[in-house]
């Protein structure tokens, strides 16, 4: 029997929506989107949230909390995995009894808009400077660098390993 009733994500590029798909697949638990989910799930529903990051905060982890019992959370970004974890469990005040996922999104620049956009323009032009030309980076910085200039998916199974893993535990 699944550790959840419910995977409930909220998705800006898709990437959130492709995890809860992928884990979806390998436990059974049913995928609801943030809003279907507060029309059709009741507040004692059990649910893993998967949320989209920007600026270290989960998006919709505040309204799924207000609207489920949260048992597990994943984080998606850009990032390399387990790069920030410390950093947005504190952002978000996720308690210490919710288990939480960061998983590696990826970063598609034809759905940013706004200020948004402007904000990963200069997040671009800072990591190209920083690490564009240079030999000596990490694979991860290498990962991001091409994330901000060609945006791309790094959305896998093997990445959501850990979350079924826990879901069936």
């Amino acid at each position: 029997m699944a550790k959840v009733d419910a995977i409930v994500y909220n998705s800006n590029a898709g990437h959130g929506k492709e995890y809860a798909g992928i884990i979806s697949e390998a436990t059974s638990v049913k995928t609801y989107d943030l809003e279907d989910a507060k029309n059709s799930l009741n507040k004692d529903t059990k649910v893993l949230f998967i949320g989209w990051i920007m600026g270290s905060q989960i998006k919709g982890y505040k309204k799924a909390v207000k609207a489920f019992d949260v048992l597990g959370v994943c984080a998606v970004g850009m990032a390399p995995m387990g790069a920030t974890d410390g950093e947005i469990k504190n952002k978000n005040n996720l308690p210490k009894d919710t288990q939480f996922f960061y998983l590696q999104g990826g970063f598609e620049w034809d759905k940013v808009s706004g200020a948004d956009k402007t904000i990963m323009k200069l997040v671009k032009k800072k990591f190209n400077k920083d690490f564009g030309g240079k030999e000596d980076i990490s694979d991860g910085e290498k990962d991001m660098l091409e994330l901000v200039n060609e945006g791309g998916s790094r959305v896998s199974l093997e990445k959501a390993t850990k979350v079924i893993e826990w879901i069936n535990s």
